[in-house]
């Protein structure tokens, strides 16, 4: 896949440096003869000779010419390998709708429809770029979230640098360590909005097709699809989204998958760079999307996937931490109850941080039921010892049927 900024990665021979910047320099030139005729603003696709692979087409001109600008856009899919797949399945002219042969079965024509459809579509994204505003967003993010600190705090290095470079925003993929209920999954979504960031969360724990999440499946599948993560990709605004890979350690799927030699497209740069959609037959570039993942159990992770990740340790918030934390939970749930309650005293919120986040939430909305039904508006620490109790006296699972009379 043809990288439409300057690519670091790909070394240029010394002995072919100078041929090399002749040929950029002619390309560029029938380019720009190509942009001249296009009137500004004109967002109407440029037609497209599907049967001419040897010249160079409108819209490769187009992104010749775009090569040339400030690195903040990039292509996410290649362009050229979809005319090839148009080509290969007969189609010849993108604008006619009943070019798709109908000698082919029903989902191969629904394969190069959604070819010729997604033919019309500009492949280019914008990459985010760091702002100033992101730092005050993040160190508003410290005070929400303590306990990931050292995460908000790498991230705001890569705010710097990206300001600096002005070049995409740019991280390692990341994987969040910690016990349940720390909050991992609420702190990425508030990072997403920090950075006003697109965000595509992705539940491991639920996913039962790790082929499908990343690349998608070939025609021959039945319910053959894109795959999800280039379709969110495909469907957003920006090259380099937040993508949340929630509960990685979680990720078990069908006995005859190997669902984490998958994410190995996602997770190495080099495959993620032309990352080919199965049912498109297309490269992706996810080589910029922002990954993070969270996990409970490290070791549950293969070795090859924990190498490819750094590895944030993530603990309970404590003291002027924890307080901070409660009192933001606090707020949030007294105003989804229309603010019909008083904030908490201190006290309140010192007895409530006594647990981790999760179960602080757990507790105070059982202690807002005790208040309202004893009348008040106003939440007492015997309120909470009440919401105690019921928590530590939720009943276990039943057995059912015969069971039940048998262990009776």
């Amino acid at each position: 896949m043809e990288e439409l900024t300057s690519n670091p990665r790909k070394p240029i021979q010394a002995g072919n440096q100078k041929q090399d910047m002749t040929t950029r320099k002619s390309k560029r030139q029938e380019a720009y003869a190509v942009l001249a005729e296009i009137e500004p603003g004109d967002t109407k696709p440029v037609p497209i000779d599907l049967t001419n692979s040897t010249s160079t087409s409108s819209a490769e001109a187009e992104n010749l010419a775009f090569s040339v600008g400030d690195g903040t856009h990039i292509a996410i899919f290649d362009r050229d390998a979809l005319h090839r797949q148009l080509r290969l399945g007969g189609v010849h002219d993108s604008y006619d709708s009943t070019a798709v042969p109908l000698s082919t079965s029903q989902e191969e024509q629904a394969r190069l429809e959604r070819l010729r459809t997604l033919s019309f579509e500009d492949p280019k994204r914008s990459l985010l770029i760091g702002k100033t505003e992101m730092h005050a967003a993040l160190a508003a993010l410290r005070d929400e979230c303590p306990a990931f600190m050292q995460v908000i705090d790498l991230v705001d290095r890569a705010v710097h640098l990206s300001r600096m470079a002005g070049t995409g925003l740019s991280l390692p993929p990341i994987v969040l360590v910690g016990a349940p209920g720390l909050g991992k999954t609420h702190f990425s979504k508030r990072l997403a909005a920090a950075l006003g960031s697109e965000q595509h969360a992705f539940s491991c724990a639920t996913n039962s097709d790790a082929q499908a999440l990343v690349v998608g499946h070939p025609v021959s599948w039945k319910g053959a699809r894109m795959g999800v993560l280039t379709e969110a990709l495909l469907g957003g605004e920006t090259a380099n989204p937040l993508i949340v890979l929630d509960e990685l350690d979680k990720l078990v799927t069908h006995a005859t998958e190997k669902p984490f030699h998958t994410l190995l497209a996602l997770l190495e740069p080099e495959n993620a760079s032309a990352l080919v959609d199965e049912y498109l037959r297309v490269p992706f570039d996810v080589s910029h999307a922002l990954i993070l993942a969270t996990a409970n159990d490290l070791d549950a992770l293969p070795e090859f996937i924990r190498d490819r990740l750094l590895v944030i340790d993530v603990r309970a918030p404590s003291g002027l931490g924890l307080l901070a934390v409660t009192r933001r939970i606090a707020q949030q749930i007294i105003a989804a109850h229309r603010d019909v309650f008083e904030h908490p005293d201190d006290a309140v919120i010192i007895r409530l941080a006594r647990a981790h986040p999760r179960r602080i939430r757990r507790i105070l909305t059982l202690a807002l039921g005790h208040a309202a039904a004893a009348g008040r508006t106003r939440i007492q620490v015997g309120d909470i010892d009440a919401a105690e109790q019921v928590a530590a006296e939720a009943p276990a699972a039943m057995p059912i049927g015969f069971l039940q009379h048998h262990h009776a």
